[in-house]
């Protein structure tokens, strides 16, 4: 079976009631691979081609060799996000760019295979991922909790006053420390 490529565009997945979309078919421009890439980002791939893709991020931080670089859906801060965080490979290596270490989106487009995504509740998301609570923050004020299926490189941002995802995170498999990174 060949990668998945950004071009895979005619690509029809599994869908389940977890899927807003669903009996639409879910485009690899949408497709969640924990692990691995949240539609055409992936994990280790170079901020270079990061930028290439989305041009310049409507918000970013830097510190210490790591990054954090955001795009809202039509530039409002209001909508839907994607926030990718990244950090130099320190291995001798002199890289100029950094590399793709955790990725978040806040939109209902993206779903993985099974149809979940931002919008699932938590007992769909445990019908296929194996989730521990790794963290808690406040936004806005409102409680989130966050599940990670660490060994399986997932996260999600749950609502508990609505038991519903508000957020979907990608980082390499079995890497704990990802899990703890706030992304907003």
């Amino acid at each position: 079976m060949r990668a998945l490529k950004s071009t895979d565009t005619a690509l029809i997945l599994k869908t389940e009631e977890a899927n807003p979309l669903k009996g639409k078919p879910i485009t690899a421009k949408q497709l969640i691979i924990p692990g691995k890439s949240i539609g055409q980002t992936n994990v280790d791939e170079s901020m270079e081609t990061v930028f290439e893709r989305f041009g310049r991020p409507d918000s970013s931080a830097a510190a210490m060799g790591s990054s954090l670089a955001v795009w809202y859906d039509n530039h409002n801060k209001a909508g839907d996000k994607t926030s990718v965080f990244a950090r130099h490979n320190y291995n001798g290596n002199n890289e100029v760019f950094q590399h793709v270490r955790k990725i978040l989106v806040t939109s209902p487009y993206f779903r993985t295979a099974e149809g979940i995504g931002c919008g699932s509740t938590l007992s769909q998301i445990h019908k296929y991922y194996t989730l521990t609570k790794s963290n808690s923050y406040k936004e806005k004020g409102k409680p989130i909790d966050v599940y990670s299926d660490v060994a399986k490189g997932i996260s999600f941002e749950i609502d508990p006053a609505l038991d519903k995802c508000v957020a979907v995170l990608v980082h390499k498999p079995n890497d704990e420390g990802s899990t703890n990174i706030n992304m907003h």
